[in-house]
């Protein structure tokens, strides 16, 4: 499905209806935004894509303290 939405003045789109729908899209719901080309892609983050995070993290000695990784929460 393709649909056409603009942008506000502040930066904002809202993702059309039939859109969220189909992808069980819910307010505060996390999104992942990146750029291929010249094209915006909007991803819902996924349990799935934080365990996969986590692993790289892990992997790489990247890793967080218990008070970093829940800064953002309080």
């Amino acid at each position: 499905m393709l649909s056409t939405a603009k942008m506000s003045t502040k930066g904002q789109i809202v993702i059309p209806k039939p859109l969220r729908e189909e992808l069980g899209l819910k307010p505060g719901d996390p999104l992942a935004v990146g750029v291929d080309g010249d094209r915006l892609i909007l991803r819902k983050i996924t349990l799935a894509d934080l365990r996969e995070e986590s692993k790289r993290n892990y992997k790489t000695g990247n890793t967080l303290s218990h008070e970093e990784t829940f800064a953002d929460l309080t």
